[in-house]
């Protein structure tokens, strides 16, 4: 059974700089009683399952973001096309009186045309 923080580099360490720091520890299971067996055995378990029951969590917590993103390009990309066809609209309603910014009869058409598409 080994149970030392800090391992000998060499065979006979006189100083500390012939020590590395050990971070495991090694031993043999016909050392460790049946019921402390058990009892790792078991923190074990529930440390598997802890980690488990996180990385579900996240994939949960993933699994809605993603949704929630997909929704929202849903909705862009229809007031994305909403507006292509408003500007169409204004385009052929241009093209088909002409621009002449005297003319009476195209102000009195686009401006409320224009208004419902700011406020709307």
């Amino acid at each position: 059974m080994q149970m030392a923080f800090l391992k000998a580099q060499i065979t006979q360490p006189r100083t500390a700089t012939h020590y590395q720091k050990q971070t495991s520890f090694e031993f043999n299971v016909k050392d460790v009683h049946p019921i402390d067996q058990i009892e790792m055995q078991k923190h074990t378990g529930q440390m598997i399952a802890s980690t488990l029951t996180n990385i579900a969590m996240s994939m949960s917590k993933m699994q809605v973001t993603l949704t929630n993103t997909q929704s929202q390009l849903k909705l862009e990309k229809v007031s994305s096309l909403e507006k292509d066809t408003k500007i169409k609209a204004l385009e052929d309603m241009v093209l088909k009186m002409g621009y002449d910014p005297s003319h009476y009869f195209v102000h009195s058409n686009f401006l409320p045309f224009l208004c419902n598409d700011v406020i709307g």
